[in-house]
């Protein structure tokens, strides 16, 4: 449980973060969306008996990061990008995270002092295979599998038409003087 909770943390703290610059840049965009993207499965292969699911998903959002990766790339001018960020955010933010950290350290976040309901509905939320997520699960399952292959390979499709539009011996797409 306490694997779950420090990876929700550090989530929540990304994003935060990410609030906390001002200049948005659509490649430091994509790098945000990988690095949560990887953290949300992570998170769900912990909290699932079977790490295919999590695979899967991981494998479907890296190749649509990896098209809209290769569509910013040809379109922005390679310049410097000076990240700016708010200072107060940025030190409430680790002051928030070091208290968390100290809390749990020291063991002052039990989880067995918390009410008896509220563990119960708690534990029902991070049950994926309770009756509640069998509709998420069963999508690779036979009546919605075909509409899974079908994104799949509309990926595909779009991944080839992207690197035939910015392919090299045509040069960018955007000219620069």
């Amino acid at each position: 449980m306490n694997k779950i909770f420090f990876l929700m943390l550090t989530l929540c703290m990304l994003i935060i973060f990410l609030l906390t610059i001002m200049k948005i840049h659509p490649i430091f965009l994509t790098i945000s969306l990988l690095v949560y993207s990887s953290l949300i499965c992570i998170i769900m292969s912990l909290w699932s008996f079977n790490f295919l699911y999590s695979i899967m998903t991981f494998l479907m959002l890296i190749s649509g990061l990896l098209i809209i990766f290769m569509y910013f790339s040809s379109l922005i001018a390679n310049e410097k990008n000076k990240i700016t960020i708010n200072i107060y955010i940025m030190s409430s933010l680790i002051l928030n995270y070091l208290v968390m950290m100290m809390n749990i350290t020291f063991n002052n976040f039990n989880f067995f002092s918390i009410p008896y309901n509220f563990w119960e509905s708690m534990n029902m939320f991070y049950n994926i295979n309770s009756m509640q997520f069998n509709n998420i699960l069963m999508i690779y399952n036979y009546p919605y599998m075909n509409m899974t292959i079908m994104c799949i390979l509309y990926l595909l499709m779009s991944l080839f038409i992207i690197i035939k539009i910015s392919s090299i011996k045509f040069g960018s797409l955007r000219k620069i003087n």
